[in-house]
Formats: C-alpha cells, structure tokens, sequence
C-alpha cells in the first residue's frame, strides 16, 4: 500500500467508502507484468474520465510491481488506484492524494479451462451502463459479482451479461467472440462494457490472417445460430466454449490457432 508493506487500508479511503477509483488485473510471466503499458494506459484513462485531481505516476508503480514481483515465475498482478482518503461525503476536497494497492497472486490462474474448454450460461443481472463509465475498470463491480454468484449456483463456467435492451454486452470477467461464416463477431461496447486488452489483442491478430473482424451488436438468438463461441480477457486467455445453454460445440481450427498465437504473445510481452 502506497509502496508499504500492508493488509490493510485507512477505513475512510474513498475506494472503500464509495467504490470510487480504478483497478488493473495483469498476467505476470516470468516476472513481468504482461502489457504493462496498455494496462497502464487504461488505469489513467479511468483516473481522467473519473477527474482524479491528481493522477498516479506509473513510474513509482513500476517500480512498486518490479520489487512485488521478483522471482514470480506465474501469478496474477493486481493493481488498484482510490482517488484518496477524505471524510467530506460524495465531494471530494481539493488536492487530495490517490492511494496505490498493488496484490500479488501467485500461480497460473484459470489455466485449467484452456483445453477442455467451458460451459457458458445467461445472467439474470443486466448491465446497466454509462457513458461516463464504459470502458473503464472502475471499482463499483457489484453487478459482476451477482453474475458470478449466479455462475457458482448454476454451475456455470461463466456467463453472458445483457444490457436493458436484451443485447449482449460481454461475460461477467470477459469478453466474448463468436464465429460465423468464417467472420469473428464481437460485441459493440457502447456505452457499456470493458474494452478489454486481450480483446483487442485477439482482433489484431485474427486481422493479421485475413480473417473478417466485425464489432456488432449481438443478441441471444445469434449466438445459438453462431458456428462457436470463446470468451477471453488477459488472465485466461481464450477459453472455447463447449456448452452454451442446450448447445454444444467443437473447439474450431481457428479458435486453437488464435489461442496459441495468443499465448505465445502472451509470453513474451512487455
């Protein structure tokens, strides 16, 4: 905690109080925190749309993650940025600090699922979204953590989140793909959604072998008449799906290739 060791936060960190700063999850390989800069490029995007007075230094949290993460082999990187400690309500005063919160976990996480691939299901919980808000990891997350207890209760691997307008938006930890007809369908994400980093990895590469990208908007009814279905986001990967509500699937020739090209980018990424 702001370059301490700690377990603990101030009990009036505006973070704790109203969920109100940003956070980045990042893969760790070998002792380095994988795409390091576009996660850090994200976390001040979300600090300026949230009109943090002022913004953390990501030098300072480099070396922070460098000392955190010596002699980690695999493990997962989790940064958070609050706007600040304050006892003013809603408004914050002015010139207040942020606070940094970094957290390492080591070991692989969610590597199982790689393979044999996972079982998709439909969230009751909708996303509501905001303009204001999309996009970006800030730290209200409550309704991701419904969906994910809908995961646990139903069995679930994980599931697909509406908005009001029954459109898909993306999982409760990803974001989703869908073949069809040779094209690779994903989600618009306006005005809601996480525009995740692996995402946008995965389109570049599927772009780099001819294969047709489109972001759309996507319903229920196009995905159970889609050729597969994956889910992504920078921990896992690609997990395939193989079981989406009463359909199954094979795990596709370019589903595997795009899951190994991005592993391999994966592990030598700075």
């Amino acid at each position: 905690v702001n370059g301490e060791q700690s377990h603990s936060i101030d009990v009036t960190d505006r973070g704790l109080q109203f969920g109100d700063g940003v956070f980045e999850t990042i893969r760790v390989h070998q002792d380095n925190p994988v795409w390091w800069q576009q996660h850090m490029d994200r976390l001040l995007e979300g600090c300026r749309r949230l009109n943090f007075s002022r913004l953390p230094d990501i030098e300072i949290l480099r070396d922070e993650a460098d000392r955190l993460l010596a002699d980690c082999p695999a493990g997962t990187l989790k940064i958070i940025v609050t706007r600040g400690v304050s006892n003013s309500g809603y408004a914050a005063p002015d010139g207040i600090s942020p606070n940094r919160v970094l957290q390492l976990t080591s070991g692989a996480r969610h590597q199982s699922k790689l393979e044999q691939g996972i079982v998709l299901g439909v969230s009751e919980q909708r996303i509501s979204g905001s303009r204001n808000l999309s996009g970006i990891k800030h730290l209200n997350r409550l309704e991701q953590v419904l969906a994910r207890m809908q995961c646990q209760a139903e069995g679930w691997d994980e599931c697909i989140m509406l908005d009001k307008e029954d459109k898909v938006v993306e999982g409760s930890m990803s974001n989703l793909f869908a073949w069809q007809q040779g094209k690779l369908l994903t989600p618009l994400l306006d005005p809601a959604g996480i525009k995740g980093i692996c995402r946008e990895r995965i389109m570049s590469l599927a772009a780099a072998k001819g294969i047709d990208v489109e972001q759309c908007k996507l319903d229920l009814e196009k995905l159970h008449n889609c050729e597969g279905l994956f889910v992504c986001n920078s921990l896992i990967g690609i997990w395939p799906v193989v079981q989406f509500v009463d359909r199954t699937f094979e795990t596709g020739t370019n589903t595997r290739m795009l899951q190994a090209q991005l592993e391999a980018e994966i592990c030598s990424a700075e």
